[in-house]
């Protein structure tokens, strides 16, 4: 009698060629998905500082077109020719204005918008005193932040130079050297740390250099009394 013969199937494990590729496609799977992710978190970051940025440009516009827009004509009434508490460059500007009774107890208070090193653009704060005979100096004054992440600021100024007359031309420029005259208008341009620039915007001065002098010489745009 002949006798058959059964072939036992043999139990075959993994080649270490078959181990190196099915890792090295697992580290390519999980090297993919991690980029996307991070793609992912990265434009959702990026989403939310645009957002930011462009709440605070609106917020920080608005407010300066309505808050510079009111600047009062306040002057030092110890000073020859009584000179407006106004001054600017092309870096930074001081300038009176009021706010309502129910912040910081109303009245008219002196504000200096510039950059600090930090990279935030502030709005500082403090009681102008008329009867000193220097500008005031913002010592440990109180400051509000209008939007972070600045590169640069640019401000520019329309009015007539100093010591023109009526017939002149008014000019753009980037200094305001006149202290008789309020600029008629300023123009304020932000730049980001992204590159991002804010739409240029203008503010127009609403209250004349007159009003805050009793003996305004219109001819010579210099006042004689406060």
């Amino acid at each position: 009698m002949m006798r058959t013969t059964g072939f036992s199937k043999r139990q075959r494990g993994f080649t270490m060629l078959e181990v190196i590729v099915a890792m090295t496609l697992l580290a390519l799977i999980a090297g993919t998905l991690a980029g996307v992710f991070g793609l992912a978190g990265k434009s959702r970051d990026a989403g939310e500082l645009l957002a930011d940025d462009t709440s605070s440009m609106r917020l920080a516009q608005e407010f300066l077109r309505s808050h510079l827009g009111n600047a009062h004509p306040l002057r030092l009434r110890e000073e020859r020719e009584f000179p407006l508490i106004f001054s600017g460059d092309g870096k930074e500007m001081m300038y009176v204005s009021a706010l309502p009774t129910r912040v910081l107890s109303g009245g008219l208070w002196a504000w200096r918008l510039r950059m600090v090193k930090s990279g935030q653009l502030i709005l500082e704060h403090t009681i102008p005193d008329v009867n000193e005979k220097k500008m005031p100096q913002f010592k440990d004054a109180k400051f509000s932040v209008l939007a972070d992440r600045v590169r640069s600021i640019n401000i520019e100024y329309y009015g007539l130079e100093k010591d023109a007359t009526l017939e002149d031309e008014p000019r753009w420029r980037k200094d305001w050297d006149n202290p008789q005259r309020l600029p008629d208008m300023v123009r304020i341009d932000v730049t980001l740390e992204n590159g991002v620039a804010w739409p240029t915007f203008f503010v127009e001065l609403r209250k004349s250099e007159a009003a805050g002098c009793r003996a305004w010489n219109e001819s010579s745009g210099k006042c004689g009394a406060v």
